[in-house]
Formats: C-alpha cells, sequence, structure tokens
C-alpha cells in the first residue's frame, strides 16, 4: 500500500512506470511484428529453396529409399536420418532426439515432388524436420545444419540487466528533470506558513523556472498589499488618538451622569481597541522588536493582580523557585491582563475562582489560567486567535472585546519564542497555557 501511495504520490515513478510499459508494448509489438515478417519470408522466399533442396535428397536416397545413400548422404550433408521399413527394421545415421522422433506429422506443412511424393516438413527450434513414406518404409530427416547455438538463456538475462540498467539512467533523468519541483513545493509552503519575504531561486530556464519566478512575483505583490493595508491601519488609527483625546477632555468638562459615564466607557474601549491594534501591528511588522530584560514571571503577574484584578474572583498558584526570564516586561504583562480578563469575564454565576498557575518544567516556564465558564465550542477552538474572531458573534458589552485580545497575545508569545494552548470542554470551563523558554539570548 505505501508504494501504492508513493507511486500515486510520485511524478517522476509514474513516468518511469510509463516508459517501462510503452517500452514492454513496442518490444511485444516489435516482435508480432518481427515474427511475422520472418513467417511471410521464410514461407514465400526460404521455403520453396528447402523444397527444392528436399527433393535432391529425397533423390540421392532413392525409392525404395537405398540405406548405402542415405549413410553417404548423412556422412556428406549437416543431416540424420531414420529409415523404418514395414517390418519394423530401423536404421538411423546418428543420435536424433526423441522429441523429433515423436513429433506428430499433424502439424506439419506439406509439398509435393515432381514424381508426385508428399513430403512434411516443419521448422523446429533446432533444425528443420522432413517426413516421408515410401515403399512401406518410413524417411525421417533431421536437417540440424539449421540449428542456431541456444545462447537464449544468456541473452535473456542480459537484456534484464540492459532494461533495468535504462531505467535506472531513465530515473535518474527523471528525477533531475522534476527536482525543482520539491524546492518550489517547499518554497510555497514556507510563504504559505507566513514568511512572505521568502523567495524560491530559480535554477533553471524552463517553464518551472518560470513558475518559481511567477511564485515569487505573487509573494512580492500580496507583501505589498499588506504592507500597504498594515501602514493605512497604523496611520488611521494613530488618526483616531486625536479625536479620541479631544472627546475625553470634553467629557470631562460635563456634569457627571449616567450618559456622561457610558460615553466615557465607550471612548475607553475605543482607545483600547486602538492600542491593540497599534501593538499587533508592530509585533507583525517586520522590524517589530521586544524590549527583553531579565524578569521574574511572578513579579510581574502580582503586579497584573495588584493594578486591576483586585477585587476579582482569583486565585493565585505561584512557584517559589522561579528563575528570572528575559522577557518584554510591558507585553508579559498584557497577555496576562488579557488571558485575565477574558477568564473572568466568561466566569458563570456562582462559580469556583480563576486559578492562575506559574511552574517550571525542564528548559520552560508555564503559566497557566483555568475559569470554571461556559467554555468553548469546538468548531471554534482553533480560529479564536485570529484577528477580529470572536466565538460570540453578538459581540455583547458583558462579553467584551473587539475579537485582538487572543491574537495580541498570541503575537506576544511567538515573538518571545514560546507557545499558547488552548484547551475547553464547552460547558465547564477553559484552560490556556503560556510556555515559555526559561532563557531567551536577545539577538
Amino acid at each position: 500500500m505505501k508504494l501504492l501511495q508513493k507511486i500515486r504520490h510520485s511524478l517522476s515513478l509514474r513516468l518511469l512506470l510509463m516508459f517501462a510499459l510503452a517500452g514492454i508494448v513496442i518490444a511485444f509489438l516489435f516482435q508480432g511484428m518481427l515474427g511475422f515478417a520472418i513467417g511471410r519470408h521464410v514461407k514465400h522466399q526460404i521455403a520453396p529453396h528447402l523444397q527444392q533442396y528436399t527433393e535432391y535428397v529425397y533423390q540421392d536416397i532413392g525409392s525404395p529409399p537405398n540405406i548405402e545413400n542415405a549413410q553417404k548422404l548423412a556422412e556428406r550433408l549437416p543431416i540424420e536420418i531414420i529409415v523404418r521399413s514395414q517390418d519394423n527394421a530401423e536404421w538411423q545415421s546418428g543420435e536424433i532426439p526423441d522429441w523429433i522422433q515423436n513429433n506428430k506429422p499433424d502439424y506439419y506443412h506439406s509439398f509435393t515432388t515432381h514424381d508426385g511424393q508428399s513430403i512434411t516438413y516443419d521448422f523446429e527450434r533446432k533444425g528443420v524436420v522432413l517426413r516421408y513414406q515410401k515403399d512401406g518404409a518410413d524417411v525421417l530427416i533431421w536437417a540440424k545444419g539449421w540449428q542456431r547455438p541456444d545462447h537464449r538463456k544468456g541473452g535473456f538475462l542480459f537484456g534484464v540487466v540492459l532494461l533495468l540498467a535504462a531505467l535506472g539512467l531513465l530515473y535518474y533523468f527523471i528525477r533531475r528533470l522534476f527536482r525543482p519541483i520539491q524546492t518550489i513545493q517547499r518554497g510555497v509552503q514556507t510563504i504559505g506558513s507566513g514568511e512572505l519575504s521568502h523567495r524560491i531561486t530559480p535554477t533553471r530556464k524552463d517553464e518551472l523556472g518560470e513558475l518559481a519566478t511567477s511564485i515569487n512575483q505573487m509573494a512580492e505583490d500580496i507583501e505589498q498589499m499588506l504592507e500597504s493595508k498594515r501602514e493605512l491601519l497604523l496611520a488611521i488609527s494613530h488618526e483616531l488618538r486625536s479625536p479620541l483625546t479631544r472627546a475625553k477632555v470634553s467629557l470631562a468638562l460635563l456634569d457627571e451622569s449616567k450618559a456622561q459615564a457610558n460615553i466615557a466607557r465607550n471612548l475607553q474601549e475605543m482607545e483600547a481597541m486602538i492600542s491593540e491594534l497599534l501593538e499587533a501591528e508592530r509585533l507583525k511588522g517586520r522590524h517589530g522588536t521586544l524590549n527583553l530584560a531579565a524578569h521574574n514571571l511572578n513579579t510581574l503577574v502580582n503586579s497584573v493582580v495588584v493594578e486591576s484584578f483586585t477585587d476579582a474572583a482569583l486565585k493565585l498558584q505561584l512557584a517559589d523557585d522561579l528563575p528570572e526570564q528575559q522577557l518584554d516586561a510591558t507585553r508579559i504583562r498584557l497577555v496576562v491582563r488579557n488571558l485575565l480578563d477574558n477568564a473572568l469575564k466568561h466566569q458563570t454565576k456562582d462559580a469556583a475562582p480563576v486559578i492562575l498557575r506559574t511552574r517550571q518544567q525542564g528548559a520552560h516556564i508555564y503559566l497557566s489560567i483555568h475559569d470554571h465558564g461556559s467554555g468553548i465550542a469546538p468548531e471554534h477552538l482553533t480560529q479564536i486567535t485570529d484577528p477580529f474572531y470572536r466565538a460570540d458573534a453578538s459581540r455583547q458589552r458583558k462579553t467584551g472585546g473587539f475579537g485582538l485580545g487572543l491574537y495580541l497575545v498570541q503575537l506576544i508569545i511567538d515573538a518571545h519564542g514560546g507557545e499558547l494552548r488552548i484547551s475547553s470542554q464547552f460547558g465547564v470551563g477553559t484552560q490556556v497555557a503560556v510556555v515559555l523558554p526559561a532563557e531567551r539570548v536577545q539577538d
């Protein structure tokens, strides 16, 4: 099964099989045509000469068959003769194989001599067999002069070796011909994974080389479009900050009221969204960098809890012996804040507190947050880190956010060389784990 799958997947192997099958078919056709041509040649060209030769031999043996004449013919010509009389007396000039003696004359061809004698003949593997009956005697003549040296077995083995060598050479050239396909495939996979700056190096000037150049051009166009979109988004975000600042100043001059509080909350959410957009685009940009320094993860977690979640239903289980790591403190605080905010927002009423744990395992440090909320449906788990994606399509205020929180968390963790793991059981709760390397060297 694995071989069949490999043949179906490999273009070069399929081409090799096609060539091999075509060669076999051509060989059979050639053999059939050659056999047909030789048969016609024997029938129309050689058979008349054979008949004339046989008639001379027949006349020299005599009628009835003369043993003395037959002996002289056998000594002079490369033939063997057997003469059987009616009284079962038998004479033969030399050793004749049994398969020739026992050959059935029913399958022979025949011709008639000038005096009306019918003689049958046939081409055998090792010569020509002639047979006739005259005056109660049965005469068999084996013209072994037609015998060919039996080199067929050696020739067959040589042909097989030659065929295998030709197929091996053909496979080498096919692999060499399609080798750029593997390079193009790896390049497409790299570009598809998000490395739009990657380019395929064309090694040929044929259609495959043109295909590689076209893919490079496509990647460049996509990169330029995304860069233009990023620049536009950054410009819009920056421009929105000025009217937001003016609106907040004007709002501060109004008397406190429920409407004023609602407007203030909306402005705060809009400002948070702009900040997340700017931060996400900075991290995605090719010049995005981290301000790495030695920090203790527990210290950063405690600072976020004291600053934003003092009264929250939160239970901390922090390891006592965490080492310092190379972290961007501002962005790691943002990760902890976003994850805790998501966990607390989705807690069900009267549920157990959200649990935040830290621990070290080997060369990695783990930060995990476990809530007891409504959970996430399986169909949403693979998409919740996409930008602007939310499982709650209604965007209710109590669930909050604009689908950028986890997307930004994913970017920050990736920039630190870590991993974000999310597992959830619908109706039970969600667990988010951040895996960070214990040591990180700044480039």
